[in-house]
């Protein structure tokens, strides 16, 4: 007797075990549609020699079991979303909140992209025309959300929806480490500065805030500072004040390069750069003559390929 329900008890536990590994081959989890990159996200796109940059959108199907149908989705912006955020973030200080990247200015390649059965991603091409964006020296957010998928639910908000904060890249732009001086000039006063930060406006300009004056510490007037800071073909520095309210008078502006070659991978070289600024500029809330003069220094890896012709030192 005992024999026989010991047979038994077997028998169960491998139909049991059986009946699991069945289950194992269905989803346990509720497929959707969703956008590998969501919520905030800096997004660096690099301008091109026709002033175009192009933001790569990827979208995929979650699951734990294989794709077995098309998913079509189509994808649209946000600027909903984009407004709750500027709110939540800074209530009712508006001259802080991030702008929605113009519609005029970007196309999306396709009208709908499709996810094929057996794979789980595809990837939308957003092309940005930098020459149709009136403001170039705003900080733009492109909001996205994917508006329908067939086959497929959308996935929840958190999910489904992108806010890009879009950087566009040169061969300039970068944080530049080290101190600058700021003098008063009818005093002789001085304070120090940080670190140097140039934006890429275009394949080969950016722009800087004159001074010491960044976004945190000056967000009611910081966009009064702006200065253009442009490279020639031999990298020779020009700076403008776009505003004309500054009364920029520039005296020195220089970058050196030097290139080594990488200890470990042979596919880039150590870019070196030394960035050395010096110009006098009205302050436009005081009227005080300010001279700025400062040398700040970027290191950065860069492809050999993009470079074939720099001189290398070994």
């Amino acid at each position: 007797m005992k024999k026989l329900i010991n047979i038994a008890l077997l028998c169960l536990i491998t139909v049991g075990g059986i009946s699991c590994q069945d289950e194992l081959k269905d989803e346990l989890f509720q497929k959707y549609s969703y956008l590998n990159k969501n919520g905030w996200k800096e997004c660096e796109v690099k301008i091109q020699d026709d002033n175009t940059a192009l933001l790569l959108l990827d979208m995929s199907v979650n699951g734990t079991s294989a794709n077995d149908k098309d998913v079509v989705i189509t994808v649209t912006n946000d600027p909903d979303t984009l407004k709750e955020y500027n709110f939540d973030r800074y209530k009712f200080q508006t001259e802080m909140y991030f702008l929605e990247l113009p519609p005029t200015c970007y196309t999306f390649d396709k009208e709908a992209y499709t996810i094929p059965a057996g794979q789980f991603k595809t990837t939308a091409n957003i092309h940005i025309d930098l020459n149709q964006i009136e403001n170039i020296y705003e900080n733009y957010v492109l909001p996205i959300k994917i508006s329908s998928s067939t086959g497929e639910p959308v996935g929840p908000g958190k999910y489904s929806k992108l806010l890009a904060n879009i950087k566009f890249t040169n061969k300039y732009n970068g944080t530049y480490s080290g101190n600058g001086k700021l003098t008063i000039d009818a005093t002789g006063q001085n304070t120090a500065t940080g670190s140097a930060i140039l934006y890429a406006i275009s394949q080969n300009a950016c722009f800087m805030y004159a001074g010491n004056a960044t976004s945190e510490t000056d967000p009611a007037t910081y966009k009064k500072y702006i200065l253009k800071i442009s490279f020639d073909e031999n990298e020779k520095i020009t700076i403008t004040d776009p505003s004309g309210n500054l009364e920029l008078e520039p005296i020195k502006a220089s970058i050196a390069r030097k290139y080594e070659y990488h200890a470990t991978d042979t596919r880039y070289y150590i870019e070196t750069s030394i960035l050395d600024l010096k110009y006098k500029y009205k302050n436009p809330l005081d009227n005080r003559k300010l001279v700025f003069e400062g040398t700040h220094t970027l290191i950065r890896n860069v492809l050999r390929s993009e470079y074939p012709n720099v001189e290398v030192i070994k």
